[in-house]
């Protein structure tokens, strides 16, 4: 017959290993993460915006404000933008190659600006190590938890 520990140590370590495995297996059947923010910055302001997008990732952004410089750096280059702009400014583009994408926005205007993206991002590959981890870990609790029903050996 089962402990109430045993048990107890059963239904955590199971679901336990089971947020680990549907971790996992969220990670392996998507392995793109999307990002979409909005985000607004005062007079002079500036942001900076560095990401590893993927192989053929779809990327968009969106800059509305009085006036504003834009400098987009992509890993293949056809992407590129270091401009002024006045009002709005719209990009979209998809990434021919993997790599860091790095943008800088800096308001020149006299008024707010407002950042729309999104981005579709590399999944941190250190994730899928976590998931284990996590699946390690339940294992681990109901192992333990079986010793409190393991009949002790005499002289214990």
């Amino acid at each position: 017959m089962l402990n109430k520990f045993t048990i107890v140590g059963l239904i955590i370590g199971s679901i336990i290993s089971i947020l680990g495995a549907s971790s996992m297996i969220g990670s392996l059947s998507s392995p793109n993460e999307i990002q979409e923010d909005s985000a607004t910055f005062a007079i002079g302001g500036m942001d900076k915006i560095q990401f590893n997008a993927p192989k053929n990732s779809s990327q968009s952004l969106t800059v509305t404000g009085d006036s504003f410089d834009i400098k987009i750096t992509t890993p293949d280059s056809a992407n590129d933008v270091d401009e002024s702009f006045k009002n709005k400014a719209s990009f979209s583009w998809t990434s021919a190659n993997s790599g860091e994408i790095t943008i800088m926005i800096q308001n020149t205007g006299d008024s707010e600006f407002t950042e729309d993206y999104k981005f579709e991002l590399e999944r941190d590959p250190l994730f899928f190590t976590y998931s284990i981890l996590v699946i390690i870990a339940g294992i681990v609790i109901i192992g333990f938890s079986a010793g409190f029903s393991a009949r002790k050996p005499k002289g214990f």
